[in-house]
C-alpha cells in the first residue's frame, strides 16, 4: 500500500524525484615558472598531485604554494611526482617544501650518479636526497598510482605509462597506421627520454602529461600499438621544443585541447606548434607564454596565452582546467581571464 501510495504521490509530482549523486570535477593547475615543469592535480577527492615543480628559486615556490592554497584550496602536496631529474622539474619542491607539507615523492628511477646536460645537478641532487631521505619511490611502466577515491560514483586513475625508457607492455592491439608517418628518430641519450608518462582517466575524460619526453621514446608509446588512446587534454611534450612533439604521437592521441607550459625563451618552437595547429581535432591551443624570441614565431591567438609580455610586474598568471566524467572540460586564464567551456563530446 505505501508503495502504490509513493508511486501515486511522484506521479503528482508532490515528492520529487532521487536525484543521482552528483561527481565532483578534477581540477589541473598549470603554474607558470618561467620554463620549467609544474603541473598541479586536485583529485576529487581534495588531494593534490604535484609533477614537477620548476626551478630551485623563491620565485617558483611563491607561485605554486600561492596557486595551489589561494586558487587550488589544498594545504599539502599528497604526492610530488618528478617526471625526470633536471633542475626545472624538480628543483622547486625543496622550497616548496619549507612552506607546505609533501607526504610522498616519486621518481622515474634509482637517483643517477651524474646528470651531464645539467650543470645543477652537483649541488641540487644532495639537497633533494636530503629532503627525501632516500624514500623515493620508483614508478615503473604500467603501475597505477595508487590515489584515494572520492566516491564509487566515477573513479580517477592515474596509470604510468612509461618510465625509465620502458613502455607499458601491450601485446595485443591493432596495429596503428599512423606510424607510417614517422622520421626514425634518433635515441635520445639525455634524461628526458626518461621522463614519466602519465595519463589521467576520470570518467569519459582524459589528460596525457608526458614531461619531457622526446621524439623517439614518444613514438614508442603509440607505435606499433597506440598505448595511449585519443586524449581531451594534452599538456605538450617538453615545453613544445622541437626536440619532441612528434606528429606520429600528436595524430595518435588526437588532443582536443592543448596547454603549451612554455617560457617567454624557451618552448613552443615553430615545428611544434605547426604540428598542433595543423592536427586535426585540435580545437584550442593555450599557452602559459607567449614566444618572445626573436626569429620566426607560432603563437596561439592572444585571448589564449596567459603571459603575453615578459615578466615585470610581479604578476605569473596561471592555466586552469575543470573536468567532468562525462568528457566536459573547462579551461580558463587564473581567475578571471578568458575561459572557454568544451561540452561532451
Amino acid at each position: 500500500m505505501l508503495t502504490v501510495l509513493l508511486s501515486i504521490l511522484l506521479g503528482l509530482g508532490r515528492i520529487p524525484a532521487p536525484q543521482m549523486p552528483q561527481a565532483p570535477p578534477l581540477h589541473i593547475y598549470w603554474i607558470d615558472v618561467e620554463g620549467g615543469g609544474c603541473t598541479l592535480v586536485v583529485t576529487p577527492a581534495g588531494e593534490a598531485i604535484l609533477v614537477d615543480a620548476g626551478w630551485d628559486l623563491d620565485r617558483d615556490a611563491t607561485r605554486i604554494y600561492d596557486v595551489a592554497t589561494k586558487a587550488a584550496g589544498v594545504k599539502q602536496i599528497d604526492y610530488f611526482i618528478a617526471t625526470h631529474w633536471h633542475s626545472d622539474h624538480y628543483g622547486g619542491i625543496i622550497r616548496v617544501s619549507h612552506r607546505m607539507p609533501v607526504k610522498k615523492f616519486y621518481g622515474n628511477g634509482p637517483f643517477p650518479d651524474s646528470v651531464p646536460d645539467d650543470p645543477a645537478f652537483p649541488e641540487l641532487m644532495p639537497r633533494y636526497r636530503a629532503l627525501v631521505d632516500d624514500h623515493s619511490i620508483i614508478l615503473r611502466a604500467g603501475d597505477m598510482m595508487p590515489i584515494r577515491q572520492a566516491s564509487s560514483v566515477a573513479k580517477l586513475e592515474v596509470q604510468v605509462l612509461a618510465a625509465g625508457r620502458q613502455v607499458e607492455d601491450v601485446t595485443r592491439g591493432v596495429p596503428n597506421p599512423v606510424c607510417k608517418e614517422t622520421e626514425n628518430p634518433a635515441p635520445d641519450p639525455t634524461q628526458t627520454a626518461d621522463s614519466i608518462v602519465l595519463l589521467f582517466r576520470y570518467g569519459k575524460f582524459t589528460f596525457f602529461d608526458g614531461g619531457d619526453l622526446t621524439r623517439k621514446m614518444e613514438e614508442e608509446l603509440v607505435c606499433p600499438v597506440n598505448t595511449v588512446g585519443a586524449v581531451e587534454l594534452f599538456q605538450i611534450d617538453h615545453h613544445g621544443l622541437d626536440l619532441s612533439n612528434s606528429p606520429v604521437l600528436i595524430h595518435s592521441i588526437k588532443p582536443r585541447v592543448v596547454v603549451v607550459n612554455n617560457g617567454p625563451d624557451k618552448g613552443a618552437e615553430p615545428k611544434s606548434m605547426q604540428t598542433l595547429f595543423s592536427a586535426p581535432g585540435v580545437e584550442t591551443v593555450w599557452q602559459v607564454h607567449r614566444n618572445l624570441k626573436p626569429g620566426k614565431q607560432l603563437n596561439t591567438s592572444p585571448e589564449f596565452i596567459a603571459n603575453p609580455q615578459r615578466e615585470g610586474n610581479g604578476k605569473a598568471e596561471f592555466i586552469q582546467a575543470t573536468a567532468e566524467p562525462d568528457g566536459a572540460m573547462t579551461v580558463q586564464i587564473g581567475v578571471l581571464g578568458t575561459r572557454r567551456d568544451y561540452p561532451p563530446k
